[in-house]
Formats: C-alpha cells, structure tokens, sequence
C-alpha cells in the first residue's frame, strides 16, 4: 500500500500556504534534511521520497527535491506530480549545499528548519552557509502537528502493519519451543515480518528478552535459551506504507504459576483503566496517572519505570507523549500505544502493550485481534 500522490500534493500545498504565517514577519522557504537515513520521515510524509539522502525545499511559489545520482530514478519513480527531483553532482556539490544555494540566489530572507530531525553538521552548515543573511527559524511544530493527526489512509497502513506484525507473531510463536534462544526467536520473526508484507525500507528492531531478563524494558536479543518456566517478553514493530505499528506481548514456557497470572492480570487491568479514559481533549497524563495508579495500589509503583505510552506513526515514537507530566490534551486522530509494565532487577518484568486511535467517540483498539492474554508453549 501506498498513499494516493495526491495526498502528498495536498500537504505541500498546505506547508507552502503557511509560511507567510509562520514567526511574525513570515518564512520564505523551508528545508528539511535527510542524512544517512536521519529525517527521511517529513520527506516522505510530504513527498512520497522514502531514500536515505535528500533536501527538501518548500517555499511559497514550488517545491524542489534535491538528491544525489543514487536517487534520481527513485525519486521520479515515488514522488508526487509537480515536484521536480534535481540531482547533484556529490564530488561538485551535495544536496544540501545545492539547495541552499538555490535559496541564496532567491534571495531568501528567512529559512525555516525541523529542529528536532536535523544533525549538528547540516545545522552547522545551514548556519554557515546564511550567516549575516538569512535567518534560521525553527518550525519542528508545523510539522509535528500535521503528522500528529491520522487520515484515513494512514489508518489503514497501521492496520496493515498491525496484521502483518500480529500473523508474524503467531507464525513465530507456533515454531517456539523450549531451549530456543531469544536470539533465533528474533530472526524467525523477523523473516516472518517480511514474509507477510513488511516494508524493506527503514527496518525496525524485535526486542526479545527471558526470565530475569524480562525485567529490561528494552533488552536487546541474546543467546540466553527459553527454559521451563520462564516468561518471554517481545516488543515488536511493523512497517506498511511506510508506517508503524508498536505491540508488547508476553507468552510462558510451561504452565504459569498462580502469581505469574495475577500480576499479569494486574497490568492488564491497569492497561485498561488507561484505555477507558481515552477520548478528545482528555489530557495525557490523566492516563498515566490512572494506569500508574493501579500498579502503586499492588505496590509496584516503584518498578513502573517509564510513561504509559507515547504517539506513533512513521516514527516509533512521535507526539503525545503519554506519561505523567504530559499536560496537554488527546486530540481526534491521534495514534497512541498504552503500555503499562513493571521491572524487578533479579525477578523480571511484564508489560503489554496495544494501540489506539483517538476517534470522536473514545479510544479504539487497532492491536484488539491478537489478544493480549498470557499465552503458553509447552514443546
């Protein structure tokens, strides 16, 4: 799947429209830049451009998309009618540096920048190359905010990846057996993933992690072998169209004990006091606190580590964040995982962890199909 072009011709014409409003006197032109991967996301977003390497400018009358010779064909293949990929001779010139020559023959007066997706060397450079000329204005929140709310489109590529992450998870779960590592569980999700669909481009880590080790909340793959009795936890992605989707689950080698079941029946419950506060305008923290809540009254306050949950999107994480201090409000449209867990040093950790969509009417369940109960292997 991939987004009509003419979405992406729409959301530039909505950037350029809004540059005369930008900061008080207006902005001329905004670049945005994508360095050995680094800031590919607002490229794509608002050309259909998923390369490595690009400078994108917008300004008020067109938009141009600079790439080095590697990209030329991608960039006539992906991007939307109307935005003319120009290549750069690397060795004469790097995209950057062509395009902010052609600003600077433009004359431009006042440049905006995505503070939050740029390198210290591109901002340096930018900085350089306009120095007692142009000024540099920060416009991370335009884009922020144009990527924050979901269209219809980019719900049905998280519904994607949520299928294909979800039929990966079975796949892999059905081959499982004790005495299997956490590292080969990986790999075999991982061939899984692509399998069933998943995006080659910008690929995304499966976190595996067993007994004690559960009580990592992002533990990286080991050799350490599943054993009787342990339990696994996998945080896991996939990517459709570009797009993301974020799950936690957890599953027992072997029959469960009865406190295995009952603190896992507390994070669930705590989950689910989150999720039933989801609605437009509900501030962020209210779902923190109400999750958090719930994991203090069992005593476990203490080894809640970290925020409920957090936006996603194209990136894994984007806004709102979901945590305690999180003072702002949810709107219509926003993708949000909740994810409450607990982390033991010595005994382990839980977590589980399902996406929503903010609608006009409350919180929906886009991970609801694969069930978050703790499921069980006995091989």
């Amino acid at each position: 799947m991939k987004e009509d072009r003419r979405v992406f011709q729409e959301r530039l014409r909505f950037v350029s429209s809004s540059l005369p409003r930008c900061s008080e006197s207006g902005v001329d032109a905004l670049v945005l830049v994508c360095q050995d991967g680094v800031g590919w996301e607002d490229i794509y977003y608002l050309t259909g451009f998923p390369g490595t390497s690009g400078v994108l400018v917008i300004t008020r009358d067109d938009s141009l998309l600079f790439v080095d010779p590697r990209y030329i064909e991608m960039a006539g293949e992906t991007c939307c009618r109307g935005l003319a990929p120009r290549a750069t001779r690397e060795r004469q010139a790097s995209p950057l540096r062509a395009a902010l020559d052609c600003l600077s023959r433009r004359g431009a007066r006042a440049v905006g920048y995505n503070r939050r997706r740029i390198g210290h060397c591109a901002y340096a450079e930018m900085a350089g190359a306009f120095a007692g000329g142009a000024r540099l204005v920060d416009l991370s929140s335009l884009l922020v905010g144009m990527r924050r709310r979901k269209s219809a489109s980019e719900e049905a590529h998280i519904r994607d990846a949520v299928r294909i992450a979800s039929e990966a998870f079975l796949e892999t779960l059905s081959e499982s057996s004790a005495g299997m590592s956490e590292r080969d569980f990986a790999c075999l999700m991982e061939y899984w993933m692509r399998a069933k669909g998943e995006d080659f481009a910008n690929p995304l880590p499966i976190m595996v992690s067993s007994g004690e080790r559960t009580a990592m909340p992002h533990a990286v793959p080991s050799d350490r072998r599943f054993d009787w009795g342990d339990l696994v936890m996998v945080d896991f992605c996939a990517r459709s169209g570009g797009y993301v989707c974020d799950i936690t689950r957890m599953f027992s080698v072997g029959e469960p004990s009865g406190e295995t079941l009952s603190l896992y029946s507390l994070v669930r419950w705590a989950q689910a006091e989150a999720a039933s506060l989801i609605a437009p305008g509900r501030l962020a923290c209210e779902l923190d606190l109400a999750s958090r809540g719930v994991m203090a009254g069992a005593g476990l306050g203490d080894f809640f580590t970290h925020g409920v949950g957090h936006g996603f999107g194209l990136s894994v994480h984007e806004m709102p964040s979901i945590s305690d201090s999180a003072r702002y409000p949810l709107a219509e449209g926003d993708a949000i995982t909740l994810e409450p867990g607990f982390y033991r040093p010595g005994w382990g950790g839980m977590r589980v962890e399902d996406d929503y969509l903010v609608t006009a009417s409350g919180g929906v369940c886009l991970t609801g199909a694969l069930s978050g109960e703790l499921r069980v292997i006995e091989r």
